[in-house]
């Protein structure tokens, strides 16, 4: 083989080479290089399949498909809840809901001043005399009450007259301490004067064996003690006397009346002044104007409520006060005065046409005498109203206070045994001439009657005239007062008088729609 030839050769075996290396290089070289479709992991992952199962790959979406879904109802989701909270938003904005308000009456408080007694003979000798207030008790009972109202919350709390035993002045200011810690703990307060708190000259302190007459509050030193619980935000006031309109919210007024008569001194009686009856009708036709429903509270009743006691609870004018409120269709007018819980609708007097509409009346008992009630009047969500009472629970009160006064502990019962003592004491010292023994069943007998009466509870009047203490009263004393008495009594107490309630004239309903129903009591 010539040079030429062999090195011809040589190029041909060398380029054979390096071609095959060349190859070799490139297939290990896509070998080592990862997968485009699948994620590189620092270490092999090894899928054990065992007998009779399938491989997720052949079942369910890979990985990317699942995640891409998930991320889809995710983002509905996201969009679904910003539109309900846009539309939520929206709503709260143009529509709240309405909150009917509710309001507690509290009548005939009593309330004296610890600083005007010592609780000597001649405190007891005022006590024993009285109608079974617990006098002694009073600021305990205050206390209790404050802490009911704290929970309870209600649009405000009416004290509707006799904020005082006897028109103490130093009484007066120390129940407007109290009511400043009841406002202070959120509860707006409203007040009027009763017959027993303006120039009442009975007013006086008991130390001792010695009563002693005691400052009395003037009107202007009335108006300076509460002038915050009521007639500060008054959306108007009364220049002839201490009443004006509270406006409880934009569909429902408290007309508060002032019925005492003070001047130049105290009475028992009430009346609306003729100044008075003039500024009413001129409120109550703009309450009518604006579709508004008007609750009146006085002091004094304004029907017949009580056989019982006939003078000085129903106001002097009555018939023409019943009249005007008719005219205007209030539905309701709340009083105290009796310390009785009563309820009536107005009947016109014989003669007269029954059709038409008729006011009724709800009397609150006197928180101070047992069993320590309170009402409670709430507007309804189908714009009525609904008045209850409510006893107060002064031993709860007691016992979350650790107090050591077994009398305040067991207070339901305590206040129950006082009023029994004091009326049965009372009635056992009348009936003269006859056996201790048929005294105390005559006196507890009357008392009993007595104690349900003030309550508003029902008597069984078939099962008290059976008992033989009714029929000692038919023997010894068939033609006396105190008979006569137990047995209207027994005719005043046919059923219950602790609920009430009508469906308003104006207002609204939770669901925004108007009612212009006529109240039916």
């Amino acid at each position: 083989m010539n040079k030429r030839k062999k090195n011809s050769l040589l190029v041909l075996i060398y380029s054979v080479m390096l071609f095959v290396c060349f190859g070799i290089v490139t297939m290990v070289g896509r070998l080592s290089s990862p997968s485009p479709d699948k994620t590189q992991t620092s270490e092999p992952v090894i899928m054990e399949v065992t007998e009779g199962e399938t491989k997720e790959s052949e079942t369910q979406p890979s990985l990317p498909d699942l995640e891409s879904q998930t991320t889809q109802e995710e983002t509905k989701e996201s969009i679904a809840e910003s539109k309900a909270e846009i539309s939520s938003d929206q709503t709260t904005e143009t529509e709240e809901v309405y909150k009917p308000p509710s309001i507690v009456i509290a009548t005939d408080v009593h309330y004296y001043s610890p600083d005007l007694t010592d609780y000597g003979q001649a405190f007891w000798t005022m006590a024993k005399g009285d109608d079974g207030k617990v006098v002694q008790y009073i600021p305990e009972l205050m206390d209790s009450f404050t802490r009911d109202m704290e929970e309870l919350k209600p649009s405000v709390v009416v004290l509707s007259g006799d904020l005082t035993l006897n028109g103490e002045k130093r009484g007066h200011e120390a129940l407007a301490k109290k009511l400043e810690v009841l406002e202070e703990k959120g509860v707006k307060v409203l007040v009027i004067p009763g017959n027993h708190d303006i120039n009442n000259y009975n007013s006086a302190s008991y130390m001792g064996k010695e009563r002693e007459p005691s400052d009395i509050v003037t009107p202007e030193d009335f108006y300076r003690i509460y002038r915050s619980f009521g007639y500060d935000q008054a959306i108007s006031q009364d220049e002839a006397s201490f009443s004006y309109v509270y406006e409880l919210d934009e569909y429902n007024w408290l007309l508060m009346l002032d019925s005492a008569q003070y001047e130049p001194e105290n009475k028992v009686g009430g009346r609306i002044r003729e100044k008075t009856l003039a500024w009413m009708k001129t409120e109550l036709l703009e309450a009518k104007k604006r579709s508004v429903n008007v609750i009146t509270i006085a002091h004094h009743n304004l029907l017949k409520e009580s056989i019982r006691y006939p003078v000085d609870c129903t106001l002097e004018n009555s018939e023409e006060v019943i009249q005007l409120l008719e005219s205007y269709r209030v539905p309701l007018y709340i009083s105290g005065h009796l310390h009785l819980q009563r309820t009536k609708t107005h009947k016109p007097r014989p003669g007269a046409p029954e059709e038409g509409y008729h006011i009724s009346e709800v009397v609150a008992d006197s928180l101070a005498i047992s069993p320590f009630q309170y009402g409670v009047l709430k507007w309804t969500d189908n714009n009525g109203l609904f008045y209850t009472s409510k006893e107060l629970d002064v031993g709860k009160w007691a016992k979350d206070q650790q107090v050591t006064d077994d009398n305040l502990l067991k207070f339901r019962e305590y206040g129950a045994d006082f009023l029994m003592d004091i009326v049965s004491s009372q009635v056992y010292e009348k009936l003269k001439n006859l056996p201790e023994e048929q005294r105390n069943k005559m006196a507890g007998l009357y008392s009993d009657i007595n104690r349900a009466y003030c309550a508003g509870i029902p008597v069984d009047a078939a099962w008290v005239k059976s008992e033989e203490a009714y029929r000692l009263w038919e023997r010894n004393l068939p033609d006396s007062r105190l008979f006569a008495e137990m047995n209207e009594m027994i005719r005043d107490t046919g059923h219950d008088f602790n609920t009430w309630e009508c469906a308003l004239e104006y207002g609204r309903r939770n669901d925004g729609i108007g009612n212009d129903s006529s109240p039916q009591s």
